[in-house]
Order: C-alpha cells, then sequence, then structure tokens
C-alpha cells in the first residue's frame, strides 16, 4: 500500500526512551496488581510486544529493580522538592508543603518497594550495606536527609535544635504516618506539621 502523501512513519524509540516507557508502565501495575502483575501485562501497557521488554531488561528481576530505582531517584527528588517550596520564604509554610509533597510522593514509593522487595533481596551486592538494603536506597536516603537538612539550615535561628535533627525528626513522622506496618491512623500534612513545630506539650 503507497504511503498517503503528508503522512509520515513515527521516528523508533531510542533504547533510553524505550526503556523509560517500560519503567513508567510498570509503577501504576505494581501498585494495582502488586509482584503479581505479568510481563503480559507490562508490555500492553507500555504498547510493545511482550518480546521487546526483554531486549531491553536481561529478565523481569533487572526489570523491577530499574523500576525501584526509578521511583527513588534522587535527581527526580530533588527537583520536585525544589518545586514543592520554590518561593517560599516563611518555615512554617515550607514545613507544610514539603511534608505534603513527601506524604504524596511516599505512598506511591511504598506500594513500588513492598512490591518488589522479593526482588531486591535476591540482588548480589558488591559492597552490601550492613542493613542489606541496595546502595541506591541509601543514595536516595541520603539525598533527601541532605535536601531536608538544607531547608531547615535556611532558618537556623528558627530552631531550638539543629537542622539535621529537625530534618530526620520530620522525615521519621512523614514515614512513620505512612508506613503499612506500623498500622496507625493516617496524619495530614497540617498534623505532622504541627507537631513538627509547637511540639505536644501546650505552652505556657
Amino acid at each position: 500500500m503507497t504511503p498517503q502523501p503528508g503522512r509520515r512513519r513515527a521516528a523508533p524509540m531510542s533504547a533510553d526512551d524505550r526503556r523509560k516507557a517500560i519503567v513508567g508502565a510498570v509503577v501504576p501495575l505494581l501498585i494495582e496488581h502488586g509482584a503479581a502483575v505479568t510481563t503480559k501485562q507490562i508490555a500492553e501497557a507500555a504498547g510493545i510486544a511482550e518480546g521487546t521488554i526483554f531486549r531491553v531488561f536481561p529478565d523481569k528481576c533487572a526489570l523491577m529493580m530499574a523500576v525501584a530505582a526509578e521511583t527513588i531517584d534522587p535527581e527526580d527528588r530533588a527537583r520536585s522538592f525544589d518545586a514543592a517550596i520554590d518561593g517560599v520564604d516563611d518555615l512554617p509554610e515550607k514545613v507544610r508543603r514539603i511534608t505534603a509533597h513527601l506524604l504524596d510522593r511516599i505512598e506511591r514509593t511504598m506500594a513500588v518497594m513492598i512490591a518488589v522487595r522479593g526482588f531486591l533481596m535476591t540482588q548480589p551486592r558488591d559492597a552490601p550495606p550492613t542493613d542489606g538494603r541496595p546502595p541506591f536506597i541509601h543514595d536516595a536516603y541520603k539525598a533527601l536527609d541532605g535536601a531536608l537538612t538544607r531547608m531547615f539550615d535556611a532558618h537556623r535561628d528558627e530552631l531550638s535544635v539543629p537542622p539535621a535533627t529537625a530534618a530526620i525528626s520530620l522525615r521519621c513522622l512523614v514515614f512513620g504516618a505512612r508506613h503499612p506496618v506500623l498500622d496507625v491512623a493516617e496524619l495530614s500534612a497540617d498534623e505532622i506539621a504541627g507537631v513538627l513545630l509547637r511540639g505536644i506539650s501546650q505552652e505556657g
């Protein structure tokens, strides 16, 4: 069949774009189906043939590791972190906004990490951390602590504790408020920010 004038065939995806498309298709499937998601479902969601997955990733385990790493990518987190508090100078408002931002991200992150944890635990590590987690998880937490510490450091004179302590406290409150193992009532961003900024005792 002769191509119609004015119609052009779509350019083939680069290897990097194809990889990103596959990883991006996996995340919502993991949230919905957990580790039981199949490569057939992934291929359908990504709009590719199932065999294409294995031309990009050697096996399903490698794909799941890539999804986990992408989900907590420090560079992406840094961009979204900065955007969440862009133009805000007030410490309480910064804390409220970044808390809401972290709560939104952590629900997605935890759903993915729980789904792929079986794959994570089977990975060989050249220099395994003492707690057995892959290095990219440590890198992500370190980057988050650094970003939070810098945020609080800009308001050092308003704090009663060192910026690093404030950063760790906020991260613990956020993670604890959404961790499924703890099985606690969810706290809102305003509630978490209020506890961090004002404590739990009555003034005076």
